[in-house]
């Protein structure tokens, strides 16, 4: 640290979080930067005899972001991971081991339910295995509450069984799975995206288009036993090249499917799911080593074109913001002359943010 008294002292940095509406506690930031999630202060001289140790410049950003996400879950790893994707520095080892280690719990935590339902259902986990996965798929489709899968799209019970079934083998468990177009499409409804290949947003097409059995070939790359395999192989620069694409995805086109839900309606064109991305946490982290897939794949050009793409959205919800600063005499004055359809879809975007329906979960501040 310089001489020059740049950065913050440990009790200047509890106070900047104070005012962004944050408890944290000095034993709080010792474990936060043990955890790698804090930056370390370093030694910036005496005080008297006592020797003063300053934070560098931004690490109150750094721990109000942490601090806002801390509230949707307590996982270093995840955490690693979310501040990455904002920009603050992490290092990539860290990144790596935080990804690699979030997937081995979740392999662990699926094959403990592979051991536990083969115990409820006196089967051999293994000798069995099938027989499990099936009843394990059983539950899951069966399921309702907060937790479940949710039903977007009607289907039978029987169908949505099956296709959960289908996804768990081919995502969870990376098996091979024979199947056809329609049992593909029937998985396009059980996900809710069925919607994406009739309806339209504006003059764009569909964006759920070609054969449905394109998902189940996604498998080679975003199956759980395969992005474990990526993540072990990963470079610092294949993850430098994945961050965009994560990041976008993560949080711009979840804004984008909640303006267009606020705009049509719930669910239009299957973008519903997508809207409350960045509601799960978790996901950010999947991401990770799906993208990295993808990119070995030969897909970078693709998402750089999506991601390009996506770049105008925080711009425009900015301007949005702006418009919430006005009166709503001025905001009709502005919109005055604009077809009516225009109109519409303004207020109604207009109505969505006042009632905090477009915001980022949690609300996270920008670099």
């Amino acid at each position: 640290m310089s001489a020059d008294n740049v950065g913050l002292e440990g009790q200047e940095l509890i106070r900047a979080a104070a005012e962004a509406g944050y408890t944290v506690s000095e034993r709080t930031l010792e474990v936060l930067r043990s955890q790698g999630l804090v930056p370390r202060p370093g030694r910036d001289g005496n005080r008297g005899r006592r020797p003063v140790w300053r934070y560098p410049l931004g690490a109150e950003l750094q721990l109000i972001s942490l601090l806002a996400w801390r509230e949707r879950t307590k996982n270093p790893n995840v955490l690693s991971v979310l501040l990455w994707l904002n920009g603050f520095t992490i290092a990539p080892d860290a990144v790596r081991g935080a990804v690699t280690d979030w997937l081995t719990v979740t392999v662990q935590t699926l094959e403990h339910e592979v051991e536990a339902e083969a115990g409820r259902r006196d089967l051999d986990p293994v000798a069995q295995r099938g027989e499990v996965v099936t009843f394990i798929a059983s539950g899951v489709a069966a399921k309702r509450g907060p937790s479940a899968v949710p039903r977007r799209v009607r289907v039978t019970a029987a169908e949505r069984s099956t296709a959960v079934e289908q996804m768990l083998r081919l995502f969870a468990f990376g098996e091979t799975v024979e199947a056809t177009e329609q049992d593909a499409a029937v998985v396009e409804k059980v996900l809710g995206v069925s919607p994406g290949r009739r309806q339209r947003v504006n003059e764009a097409g569909p964006w759920l288009t070609g054969p449905a059995l394109d998902l189940f070939d996604a498998a080679q790359v975003v199956a759980l036993p395969k992005m474990v395999e990526t993540m072990a192989q990963a470079t610092d620069a294949e993850l430098e090249a994945a961050r965009p694409f994560v990041a976008g995805m993560f949080r711009i086109l979840p804004l984008i499917a909640r303006m267009i839900g606020a705009v049509f309606g719930n669910n239009h064109a299957g973008m519903a799911g997508l809207g409350q991305l960045d509601d799960q946490p978790d996901v950010a982290v999947m991401m990770v080593p799906m993208f990295v897939g993808m990119i070995r794949a030969g897909w970078q050009e693709n998402l750089e074109e999506v991601v390009a793409a996506l770049g105008p959205i925080p711009e425009l919800a900015d301007s949005l913001k702006r418009i919430l600063e006005m009166s709503s005499k001025e905001i009709a004055h502005n919109l005055q002359g604009q077809p009516a359809e225009v109109q519409r879809s303004a207020q109604l975007l207009i109505d969505a943010a006042l009632e905090g329906r477009l915001d980022e979960s949690p609300r996270r501040l920008e670099r």
